[in-house]
């Protein structure tokens, strides 16, 4: 074996354990959950096959797919957060006085629990005494009724995924401003290009593969975001939900593990199919 060959496999010998490890653990959690999908299986009975009858009956249900309908509007989030990863982060790295600062402040949130943050976001939604209806209120706009009306609460939940999580994409894409050229933004700046101009042909194209990461990422994260919702709205009927938190009524208050399997390997095809979506969508852009 050449050295190069043995450079290479190096890595894999010290990686190989804990991935066998980690990935016998996920494929058997996964084939678990598909069989469980074709069962009628609860706490207090064996599995019993039934074929597709769960598939079947979760399409002809109106709260899963009303579910879906709003785990797809939950989508939302994405652009809102990878343009506001965008902003901060090129406002983190174009020098500013107090950058330092800045960054701090923009990746707090990522770090706060999310119980702690969701609570805190419901103190400011409450309808009747809650800073945010308190403010609309001095505007000249009526309050809301963020916990209790759709589509509200799903809006009300999709804001706290936005404040809690775009401070980590920042980094990300905060890393790969760092690391375009300094030489491809000069010679750009000595062809003539403006600051607009050397962005759209220079910067974007270098972070493309960073803002599709962050793309990819976050959409999977809102299809399968569950804490903010159970904690934001708690209380509100499961039809102004997502399909996580029918998951769990399914599973752990209708006893229904075999139903709730279903939902999840439906909704893993969905992220599935998003996902290969994005990333060709995103190969195209990088290309173009």
């Amino acid at each position: 074996m050449t050295g190069t060959g043995q450079q290479r496999l190096v890595p894999m010998v010290f990686l190989m354990p804990a991935l066998l490890i980690l990935g016998g653990f996920v494929l058997a959690g996964f084939a678990q959950v598909a069989y469980y999908s074709f069962t009628e299986y609860s706490a207090f009975s064996d599995p019993k096959w039934v074929g597709i009858s769960n598939y079947t009956e979760l399409l002809g249900r109106g709260d899963f797919l009303r579910c879906l309908a709003n785990s797809a509007m939950y989508l939302l989030v994405t652009p809102a957060i990878v343009g506001l990863s965008l902003v901060a982060a090129m406002s983190v790295a174009s020098g500013i006085r107090g950058a330092g600062w800045y960054r701090v402040a923009f990746f707090l949130p990522v770090v706060t629990p999310t119980i702690v943050a969701a609570l805190a976001w419901r103190v400011l939604y409450d309808e009747n005494s809650g800073l945010l209806n308190a403010g609309l209120e001095v505007v000249g706009i009526g309050g809301v009724r963020w916990l209790s009306e759709k589509p509200w609460t799903l809006v009300a939940a999709m804001l706290v995924t936005v404040w809690k999580g775009f401070g980590f994409y920042m980094m990300v894409l905060l890393a790969a401003l760092v690391a375009v050229p300094r030489d491809l933004k000069e010679a750009a700046a000595l062809d003539g290009a403006g600051r607009m101009g050397t962005f759209r042909h220079v910067v974007l194209p270098s972070i493309w593969p960073a803002l599709a990461l962050v793309g990819v990422v976050s959409s999977i994260s809102a299809l399968k975001v569950f804490d903010e919702i159970f904690v934001t709205v708690k209380g509100t009927p499961i039809t102004h939900q997502t399909v996580v938190p029918l998951m769990y009524q399914l599973a752990f208050e209708r006893g229904r593990f075999g139903l709730a399997s279903a939902a999840g390997m439906m909704l893993f095809a969905v992220i599935l199919a998003l996902s290969v979506l994005n990333l060709r969508l995103s190969r195209r852009g990088g290309a173009a």
